[in-house]
């Protein structure tokens, strides 16, 4: 008697299934693991001098980033692990196994045979304890004819699963579980808009499928995918709530982590990577946890804090994946820092334990290359080029850009034979290729004694035999004849551009290199000044020790002015204020009074000030009036009262309603705080309101409405002060501004007898921020109405 326990578990992984059936023949139970696979993969039954199978190996070349769990039942102990060469299934027998190749579907072909199979998309491993069930395996003969079957005119029925009576097994197709594998294909495909409808229809449609912890997994992680952070966190506090004890809490505590991170709630964020780091540490995902909070360190500055993570992940993990990306986050903060030898370590671990992973991020390790061939590291560069070389596309315009560089990045390393190798792949491939001009120059330029040896004083000319000889007596006559052609022709910048290769030219064979170069450095300088570019203009005078004529005073003062450099521009305004001439002497006195303005010396800036203000009144210069603003704020830096009182109205006269002084009204506020003057703060606080208003640009709320308001109510005047108050409801505040905002309206309406209005904004006031002073306050004001 035999029948079948009809029990299938089955554990998909990447493009494989693995099922387990176990059953029962007179008495004895068996299992039997099916593996099938998309493509054909081989298996190989090793066995023992009594011809029982001991081990199984099945090998899939595919790569996968997946693990397969232990699997343990009463006859087969099966393990997975990965390699290069791709993933290798392991069955051990409790008992006894047989390893059988299910290479013909009897449904669909006409015809078999028994012959030796290596491969097969369909393998069964059938576990037992004394007799091999359900079939028996006859010797086949050391001589013979191995004919074909030939079944066309009799194909055998397929009739499935049957009860213990011999009748076939009906099974309804349960929906659910479509849904799930359904599911689980498309996140596989990356299509997570689909594997997000999937399961939120299986969930809706199937309320208590048995699948509704992987369900919410899935979502989880395709609205991680997509970056949908509020979403990813009202499901994954769902999933921790209902199942707190899955295997896969720590993978959800590390997307949720993330996920608050990058809405910016990071104390959220914290508390749920200490979860993560505390209650999941053996976890794989608590390495990948370290890499997100690393991230969200590093997105605030944190950088010290961060790299002491990414080193974490990176010595802890076990995933080859988050460790690479660790040590590449370590080699971007590197580089950036300039530490590019250890940069380049980093990029080695990468190489060495997972060079694929470069093409995972494409665009940065393109750049990253780039980075280290002008920090003068082109060896690092090579290695990463050649990664992603490797693992590109031939047929992608990827290569050829990627192939272009590697080429590039082997000759600057004085690796002649293989950039050699990687020119001419390039030119034989890309006969039309964007890049063809640039190979070429630089495949000659591998060898000095190649090609024509003619000079010429066109400047392509010279560039094309400075690429073809370098360093060469050719290279550097022709460097030398381009750098005399290009200071004819005033193209200064492009001779300091070259000003180091012309330094290492002998003096004595080029002898008007050194003087090139300082009139370049002086004709680019006086170029700056006149286009205004005063932070190039005063580091080419730093550098090359520019003393420039008086003429170009004027120009020279506005740059350093505008570059704080204070002190020398003081030293240019003292040696004009003697000037014979009223207006020139105006002009120098108001640029004096703006170098010891930001020298500090106030007193000095007034008592300039004031000379300046006495000529002004002899001969008007209406550009110089901002004298006022100086002498403002010369004024209110050395806490003289009046001073400030008196130029402000010279503001006020000379710059009626200009948002530029609205900072300069607000100080005026304050004085009239400080000196009890309610009209003062009344005067300047309408102004700086209108101001605001007419720019829409509220640069001193919420301070001077709070201000107007409690210098309208000192005077009584609480209806007013109510108003100024409400022009606030437009704009958007801090919570606690806002909460301080609704209180003091609560109290105006209170104390006009508004009841209704009172208890309105009161309400708001603790809506807004119930935990701080003025929450608590209008909680009580509450209380007494």
């Amino acid at each position: 008697m035999r029948h079948w326990i009809a029990l299938c578990l089955c554990f998909p992984l990447f493009a494989m299934d693995l099922s387990i059936q176990t059953g029962k023949e007179e008495g004895e139970k068996f299992s039997i693991l099916h593996l099938q696979n998309a493509y054909p993969f081989a298996c190989n039954a090793i066995n023992n001098e009594f011809g029982e199978t001991r081990r199984i190996d099945c090998r899939i070349p595919q790569a996968t980033k997946q693990t397969l769990s232990p699997i343990n039942n009463a006859h087969f102990s099966i393990t997975g692990i990965s390699s290069p060469q791709g993933y290798t299934i392991t069955i051990l027998p409790k008992a006894k196994m047989k390893l059988i190749p299910l290479a013909f579907d009897l449904s669909k072909e006409t015809e078999t045979f028994q012959g030796s199979i290596r491969k097969a998309k369909h393998w069964s491993v059938v576990g037992y304890t004394y007799s091999l069930p359900l079939i028996t395996m006859n010797q086949t003969p050391e001589s013979g004819i191995n004919f074909p079957i030939n079944i066309k005119k009799d194909i055998r029925p397929i009739v499935g699963g049957l009860d213990l009576k011999g009748n076939p097994i009906k099974i309804a197709r349960v929906q659910d579980v479509t849904d799930y594998m359904e599911m689980k294909k498309a996140y596989e495909a990356k299509r997570y808009d689909k594997v997000l409808d999937l399961s939120t229809n299986a969930l809706k449609n199937y309320p208590k499928t048995v699948f509704k912890n992987e369900l919410l997994l899935y979502q989880i992680r395709a609205l991680h995918h997509e970056e949908n952070s509020e979403k990813l966190i009202e499901i994954a506090k769902q999933f921790l709530r209902d199942y707190s004890s899955d295997p896969s809490v720590a993978e959800v505590l590390a997307y949720i982590a993330d996920a608050y991170g990058k809405i910016g709630q990071s104390v959220d964020a914290d508390y749920f990577f200490d979860r993560l780091f505390d209650e999941q540490a053996d976890s794989p995902f608590a390495s990948l946890g370290m890499l997100y909070k690393a991230e969200q360190l590093e997105g605030s500055g944190e950088i010290k804090n961060a790299v002491q993570l990414y080193q974490k992940a990176l010595e802890t993990s076990k995933d080859v994946p988050v460790a690479s990306e660790a040590a590449f986050k370590l080699a971007q903060i590197e580089l950036n820092n300039g530490n590019t030898k250890k940069a380049a370590q980093y990029v080695d671990k990468i190489a060495l334990a997972n060079p694929n992973y470069f093409k995972e991020v494409r665009d940065n390790a393109m750049a990253m290359a780039q980075t280290f061939f002008e920090k003068n590291d082109p060896k690092t560069s090579a290695r990463i080029s050649e990664s992603l070389l490797n693992a590109t596309d031939k047929k992608s315009p990827e290569y050829e850009v990627i192939l272009k560089a590697l080429g590039v990045e082997l000759a600057k390393a004085d690796k002649k034979s293989e950039a050699l190798k990687r020119f001419n792949e390039y030119l034989e491939n890309y006969k039309y290729g964007q890049f063809v001009e640039e190979v070429r120059r630089a495949k000659d330029s591998l060898f000095f004694d190649e090609g024509d040896k003619n000079s010429t004083k066109e400047i392509k000319k010279y560039d094309e035999l400075i690429e073809r000889y370098g360093n060469d007596s050719v290279g550097k006559k022709a460097l030398y004849k381009k750098a005399q052609l290009l200071f004819k022709e005033q193209k200064y910048q492009a001779i300091l551009d070259i000003e180091s290769d012309l330094y290492r030219l002998e003096s004595t064979e080029y002898p008007e290199t050194n003087s090139m170069i300082s009139k370049s450095a002086i004709g680019l300088e006086k170029a700056r000044l006149k286009e205004g570019k005063c932070t190039e203009a005063m580091t080419l005078q730093k550098m090359y020790k520019i003393r420039l004529l008086p003429e170009w005073d004027e120009y020279v003062f506005n740059c350093e002015l505008k570059t704080t450099q204070y002190a020398a521009a003081k030293k240019i305004a003292q040696s004009h204020l003697k000037s014979k001439s009223i207006a020139e002497r105006q002009i120098w006195l108001s640029r004096m009074v703006k170098t010891q303005f930001g020298l500090g010396e106030y007193k000095e800036a007034i008592k300039g000030g004031e000379e300046l203000i006495t000529l002004l009144g002899v001969e008007k210069n209406p550009p110089l009036n901002d004298i006022y603003r100086t002498m403002f704020d010369a004024a209110q830096r050395v806490g003289d009262d009046e001073g400030m009182i008196r130029h402000i109205k010279s503001v006020e006269s000379a710059y009626p309603n200009d948002f530029k002084d609205i900072e300069r009204y607000t100080q005026m506020v304050s004085l009239g705080l400080k000196r009890k003057d309610e009209g003062m703060v009344q005067t300047y606080g309408r102004k700086v309101s209108a101001l605001q208003d007419r720019t829409k640009t509220y640069t001193q709320s919420p301070y001077i409405e709070f201000t107007l308001a409690q210098s309208y109510q000192n005077l009584g005047k609480d209806s007013e002060a109510l108003s100024v108050l409400k022009t606030l409801n437009k704009q958007k505040l801090e919570t606690e501004k806002r909460a301080r905002q609704q209180y003091l309206i609560g109290a105006i309406e209170q104390k006009l007898g508004h009841k209704r209005e009172a208890r309105d904004a009161f309400n708001a006031s603790i809506k807004a921020d119930k935990t701080s002073a003025w929450g608590k306050l209008a909680k009580d004001a509450l209380g007494l109405l």
